[in-house]
């Protein structure tokens, strides 16, 4: 009985580091949208909007919707349907 209570907690902290990891990776957002438009090449844009791209499909991947509010950037769990 003191395994499971052991696994439980380590799942807990999976979660609490899986979520902090995601938030780590949502505050990088605020960077690519101050470089839009700050003299970069064409491929140069592209790909870094490629990169946001793919930062923002991780992050929605995992379960988690990205909050904008002004210059800061939070997540929010997305609810699973319960049929």
């Amino acid at each position: 009985m003191r395994s499971r209570k052991k696994l439980k907690t380590m799942s807990g902290n999976t979660v609490h580091t899986e979520h902090l990891a995601l938030l780590e990776m949502a505050q990088t957002l605020t960077h690519f949208n101050r470089l839009c438009g700050k003299s970069l090449s064409a491929g140069d844009e592209v790909r870094l909007r490629h990169a946001e791209k793919i930062i923002k499909d991780v992050i929605r991947g995992n379960g988690y919707q990205i909050i904008y509010n002004s210059e800061l950037i939070g997540l929010k769990k997305i609810q699973e349907d319960k049929r």
